[in-house]
Formats: structure tokens, C-alpha cells, sequence
């Protein structure tokens, strides 16, 4: 899972001159796979990877001729060299990676933009690129996608004079946490680094803030929790962790978000705490608790890593399906 929109933020709010790659095919196998995005500036600053280190650095080298001709490049890399003299570097990732280098414009900048608009709204944006034979870039767009035509995340296919790479953006799963206590706060930079988008919710709006979780992407603040659901928009992929330490504020949102349809509901406490909460009830079997994987984790930041690998192994189960 790669934290798209921290790249695009930067695309937003930098000054500086970039390049964005992308993986346009993968012949073998690869560390990272198509679609993949990397940023890298005019002073040799690179956002986001899409090899394990390998390749970063002759990228860097090459994008500083490009700065001068603003032209899209496509570069290949043969990684199937598993000795230190290929670009495999001993790493054996048995794949030729197809890298497209493109001067972000004003033009793709907006793009770029609409891209990171539409996918915080919750929509999959849809883009195409053509390419002639000798693989020079000739068009590209990003479109809203409403589901029409049934593609793969990302492929190539065959054009007159060319081909066309198309990749599906989808929007990140959405993380909610109920609790912007001190023990929230390497869940959500665990969580926003790992590419989940992160909303965060509290009574208290001196602790649900930016200055206290710069790594949250939205905040909702309300006296009761019930005005707090009022407010919030869940789908059944989104992802929610109740961690106030409040009892009675966690009793009323449970109670408010016990029937939505989730992906998951976890609870952060000890057995018999959650049991008071749920009054003996039987729910739905999106609610987890203890939270998190049992890795004997201690201390907040290891209870952070638990509950995200718990999150994390349901989403991969459900994109398996």
C-alpha cells in the first residue's frame, strides 16, 4: 500500500520543480508493482520509492537532463541479474521494470490535483496513458471512473501505432479513531504512513487537532458522540478504533456505530471492559477485541504495530477474495 496522497500533497503545497515516475510495467517479478509513484525535485529530494534503493539514484542522475528538456522519458531496468553488476545489485528480483519520467507541468499539476481531490472525496479516478511504439508518451488523462467498464488495477493493451497503459486509482481505506489521547498518536502516524486515510474523532478539541496529530486527514469534534456520527460518512471498507479510556464515551459511539456496516470495528481495553460495554449482547463478526494481533505488545507504540497488523491482514484477506 503506498501513501499516495502524501505525494500529492507535496505536488500541492511544493514550490520546488518535480518529475513524477511511474511504473508502467513489470515483465517478471518486482519489488513494487505497476502504478507505483515516485517524486523527485530539481535539488535531487525524492518522495515516495518504487524499488528497494536500487534504482533511486541513477533516476535522481537522469531527471536532471530533464529538468533542461521538459520532456517525458521512459526508461527500462533490467533487474533479472541476481551477481552486484546488473541493476539487480544481488537483490534477484527477476524482473524488467518499465519506469515513465514526466516533468510535472502546470497542466499535470492540475491533474495531479483532481487526482488528490477526487480519492480524499472517495472516488476511483481512472487514467490513461498512450504511448507510440517507441514507447514516447503521447496523451494521457485522469477521468472519475463510475464503474463501467470492468479492468484490471493496471495493464497494458495494444493500440494502433502504439499501446495504452491504464491504471485505476482507488481511494485509500479509511481509518476512524474515537480517542485523541497520548497513546492515539503512533497508531495515527503508523497508520498515515502506512497509506490509510485517517479520521479522527474526540469531545475535545484541545487534543483533536492538528498540533497533536499532524498526521490525521480530517478532525471531527463534537460534546456527545452522537453529534460526532452525525457528521461522518463510513462505507462498509472503512476501518474504526474506539481507544477514548472514557467508558461512557466509548459505551454511547459504540452504541451509534455498533450497526453500521464496517469492515471493522475494533475495541481497545481487556475482555471483561469490552463485555460491560456490549451489555451481553451479540453483534456482527466485524468486531474485534482485545484489538491488534497477540505479539505480547507493551507500551503504546508496539500496541500501535498489533492493531495494524490486524487492520492490515483483513484488508489483504478481503482483497483476496
Amino acid at each position: 500500500m503506498q501513501n499516495l496522497l502524501r505525494i500529492l500533497e507535496v505536488v500541492q503545497n511544493s514550490t520546488e520543480k518535480w518529475i513524477i515516475a511511474t511504473i508502467i510495467n513489470v515483465d517478471g517479478s518486482a519489488y513494487l508493482k505497476e502504478g507505483t509513484l515516485m517524486l523527485i525535485s530539481e535539488s535531487g529530494q525524492t518522495v515516495g520509492m518504487i524499488s528497494p534503493g536500487c534504482l533511486e539514484e541513477d533516476l535522481v542522475i537522469r531527471c536532471k537532463e530533464l529538468f533542461l528538456s521538459k520532456r517525458p522519458q521512459t526508461v527500462t531496468y533490467d533487474l533479472r541479474s541476481i551477481d552486484d553488476i546488473g541493476w539487480g545489485q544481488g537483490i534477484g528480483c527477476n524482473g524488467v521494470l518499465t519506469i515513465l519520467l514526466e516533468p510535472i507541468d502546470e497542466k499535470l499539476r492540475k491533474e495531479l490535483l483532481f487526482l488528490k481531490n477526487s480519492l480524499e472525496n472517495g472516488k476511483t479516478v481512472l487514467h490513461e496513458k498512450e504511448f507510440s511504439n517507441d514507447s514516447t508518451l503521447k496523451s494521457y488523462s485522469f477521468e472519475i471512473d463510475h464503474g463501467q467498464e470492468i479492468i484490471e488495477k493496471t495493464n497494458i493493451t495494444r493500440i494502433q501505432e502504439g499501446f495504452k497503459y491504464t491504471n485505476l486509482f482507488t481511494p485509500p481505506p479509511v481509518l476512524l479513531i474515537f480517542g485523541a489521547g497520548e497513546d492515539a498518536k503512533p497508531l495515527v502516524t503508523l497508520a498515515a504512513k502506512i497509506g490509510f486515510f485517517l479520521k479522527l474523532c474526540d469531545w475535545r478539541p484541545g487534543l483533536c487537532n492538528e498540533y497533536h496529530f499532524p498526521s490525521a486527514n480530517q478532525y471531527y469534534i463534537g460534546g456527545y458522540p452522537q453529534k460526532i456520527m452525525d457528521q461522518i460518512t463510513l462505507s462498509k471498507n472503512d476501518f474504526v478504533v474506539i481507544m477514548s479510556h472514557n467508558f461512557s464515551k466509548d459505551e454511547e459511539f459504540l452504541k451509534n456505530i455498533i450497526n453500521y456496516d464496517v469492515r471493522y470495528i475494533g475495541i481497545l481495553g481487556s475482555e471483561t471492559r469490552t463485555k460491560r460495554l456490549l451489555k451481553g449482547k451479540e453483534y456482527k463478526n466485524n468486531l474485534y477485541y482485545p484489538i491488534g494481533l497477540s505479539i505480547g505488545a507493551k507500551g503504546s507504540e508496539e500496541i500501535a504495530v498489533s492493531i495494524m497488523a490486524e487492520i492490515i491482514q483483513i484488508f489483504r484477506q478481503s482483497h483476496l477474495k
